[in-house]
């Protein structure tokens, strides 16, 4: 009879295998920049009690979205709350590369193309109440899978497993696929970059949410004065609802800095 393989442990926490246990290298944040997410998760936690699933979305890319997401899962993380970071940005994912994940991940895209089961694509890190779910190999077909029945099973499983489950999706004004797995959320969070995002950008992207009826919690205007230094971490953070007359300034106002 063949005998199943004995995992064994290193340095890792208890019950996860080998190679499924990653440590995520992120640079500190100002002290600034850590009380604004921590702001943003209490928004999120006064939302309503059935929220778990939330969705980070943005308007276009290199908003900011993924960083955003992960930080505010190692927040609700540093909370006792059982956390679970989804990256669902099958197409162009940076995930593995920004915090330096040293080995070679299977994710999200194998499980919904039928190769993995959830639980082997389910990574333990070195904090005891945050997992991670990578993006997998990149699919031809990122908005099938997602709107196949696995992606909808996945979401029910793990929203029964934890507290929150952190989801980084794909730009909405882009491609098709963040409103399709914001759609399977309990609510979702916009992103948009002070500065550059076009208010009509931002007011399309609010808009095919809601023409989806997907739940709206708010809007976060991120890198607010402050400049990027290295890393992408230079930034700070807003939060509100809504876009108002210093938003359409700053827009008219960077106008022709963005015409070449």
């Amino acid at each position: 009879m063949e005998q199943k393989q004995q995992w064994q442990p290193v340095m890792q926490p208890q019950g996860a295998p080998v190679g499924k246990f990653v440590q995520p290298q992120a640079e500190p944040l100002p002290f600034q920049v850590r009380e604004a997410i921590n702001v943003l998760r209490g928004n999120i936690q006064l939302s309503g009690y059935d929220l778990k699933t939330i969705a980070i979305t943005s308007a276009l890319a290199h908003e900011g979205k993924s960083s955003i997401a992960f930080r505010l899962a190692k927040s609700m993380a540093s909370l006792g709350k059982k956390t679970l970071y989804l990256d669902c940005d099958i197409r162009n994912s940076l995930t593995v590369s920004r915090y330096n994940i040293g080995i070679k991940t299977m994710g999200l895209s194998e499980f919904l193309c039928g190769r993995e089961s959830l639980q082997n694509i389910i990574y333990k890190t070195d904090d005891q109440w945050m997992d991670m779910i990578f993006t997998g190999a990149v699919a031809p077909n990122p908005s099938e899978l997602v709107s196949g029945p696995l992606f909808g099973q996945l979401i029910a499983w793990v929203r029964e497993k934890y507290d929150y489950v952190i989801v980084d999706t794909p730009p909405v004004n882009a491609v098709i696929d963040g409103t399709l797995i914001a759609k399977q959320c309990d609510g979702t969070i916009l992103v948009v970059e002070s500065g550059l995002t076009e208010r009509a950008q931002a007011v399309q992207a609010k808009r095919q949410l809601e023409y989806a009826g997907i739940k709206t919690l708010g809007v976060v205007l991120n890198k607010v004065g402050t400049k990027k230094s290295g890393y992408g971490y230079g930034y700070g953070y807003g939060y509100g609802y809504g876009y108002g007359e210093d938003r359409k300034r700053k827009n008219k106002k960077n106008a022709g800095k963005k015409t070449k």
